[in-house]
């Protein structure tokens, strides 16, 4: 299970308080609990002018701070994410099959970014109904499968609104997994945690949800009180923020949410944001 923040700013932002200068930020989320090291990759994206750019690792965020203050360096936009990663095995596949910079997040296609905290439980299943998205899936790693699923169902798609296409995705997911749950006896479920961000710059979706029972997964990395897949967001003068965990003390932080869908745009030269209730 990983961590990861989202900056969506009128202004371009540095990263180094989600990163490694906050109270809580990856740098220090990735350690906080020696029994769930975020160990397995880490990375930023950001939206430069030409479009989407990351820096990725296969390694440690802990193990490499020159790396990390490279990317402090470089990494400013006004949209950034930023992940660490412990990696899921949904397909019990052997560690090294799931180690490397093709599994590390972000993911980017075309002018979309993405961050994902969660196991989607059957990737394999998943991907067989991507249709000709399919061929960009490059890794193991089942959040690589859940991007493309969002790109072919959400971006893609058309008719309707930001909200109907992910409650519609949200229903076609549900459909793959009644066909294929005698596959699975050990699952009571198709996941564990869909908390995502997707974005192009011009539009932030994050959408907040652990499986049906909802907030009952163990407790988050630095903030003991808050469950495990509670999103939290805040709204500034700068923009909106959205993290697995606040990584400051701003009493503007709150939870998104169990089965919310954050919606925000550029509006002339503010930021308009709703929430929507998906599921």
């Amino acid at each position: 299970m990983c961590r990861l923040f989202c900056q969506f700013s009128i202004t371009p932002q540095g990263i180094a308080g989600p990163l490694r200068e906050g109270l809580f930020s990856l740098r220090t989320l990735s350690t906080r609990d020696r029994r769930r090291l975020q160990s397995d990759g880490w990375g930023v994206g950001w939206i430069a002018e030409q479009g989407p750019r990351v820096m990725k690792s296969a390694g440690a965020i802990y193990h490499e701070p020159s790396r990390v203050t490279q990317a402090i360096k470089t990494a400013f936009g006004r949209t950034t994410i930023g992940h660490i990663r412990r990696a899921s095995n949904p397909l019990k596949l052997p560690k090294k099959a799931l180690a490397g910079l093709p599994h590390s997040q972000p993911f980017t296609h075309g002018r979309w970014l993405f961050c994902h905290n969660g196991t989607l439980s059957i990737p394999r299943e998943v991907k067989a109904a991507l249709g000709s998205w399919k061929r960009f899936v490059k890794s193991r790693n089942d959040s690589e499968v859940l991007f493309y699923w969002l790109m072919k169902t959400v971006v893609a798609s058309r008719g309707g609104t930001p909200m109907a296409r992910v409650r519609r995705s949200m229903r076609q997911l549900d459909t793959i997994w009644q066909k294929c749950r005698s596959a699975h006896p050990d699952l009571r479920y198709p996941m564990l945690g869909l908390n995502w961000v997707l974005t192009d710059g011009e539009q932030l979706f994050s959408f907040c949800y652990a499986n049906p029972e909802g907030f009952r997964q163990g407790g988050a990395l630095g903030h003991k009180k808050q469950p495990y897949f509670a999103l939290q967001f805040r709204v500034t003068r700068a923009g909106i923020d959205v993290a697995s965990e606040a990584w400051d003390t701003d009493s503007r932080w709150k939870t998104l949410g169990h089965g919310i869908l954050l919606v925000a745009d550029h509006h002339k030269n503010t930021l308009r944001h709703k929430r929507y209730r998906i599921c």
